[in-house]
């Protein structure tokens, strides 16, 4: 039996992280545009304001180096998600920003929080332990 019937490529494998690079580009250029500080809305640790960022903060990006560093990382591991593992990548993404953003709200700093960066390692931690669990067993 060949195990490898779901890797099939389709058009969403590409266009759902392209639409996900468009948004938080989006949001970027009409912040730097407007001249609108949309920090605030980033996740702010052990504050009842700041359990907004859960959501939030992976859409949110305080540099041109900071978001550039982020799109690529995103782009390549939601490609892959959706390549390897497309029944299940849409509660891996959901999942994986409601989830590391609770981490981050209980444990992080006294400071806003923002960026796709822990949404980029959930990603790396899902492919690499998903793969090497599926391997062995």
């Amino acid at each position: 039996m060949n195990d490898y019937h779901h890797f099939k490529f389709t058009p969403s494998v590409w266009i759902i992280p392209s639409f996900l690079l468009i948004l938080i580009w989006s949001v970027f250029l009409f912040e730097n545009s407007f001249t609108i500080d949309l920090t605030s809305h980033g996740i702010l640790p052990r504050t009842i304001l700041g359990i907004q960022g859960v959501v939030f903060s992976p859409f949110l990006h305080g540099s041109l180096n900071h978001i550039a560093n982020n799109s690529i990382p995103l782009f390549v591991l939601t490609t892959a998600l959706l390549y390897c593992y497309r029944d299940i990548s849409l509660k891996v993404l959901c999942y994986g920003i409601l989830f590391s953003g609770l981490i981050t709200w209980i444990i992080g700093r006294e400071s806003y929080h923002i960026g796709a960066s822990s949404l980029i390692y959930v990603l790396v931690s899902f492919i690499f332990f998903k793969g090497l669990i599926t391997q062995y067993y």
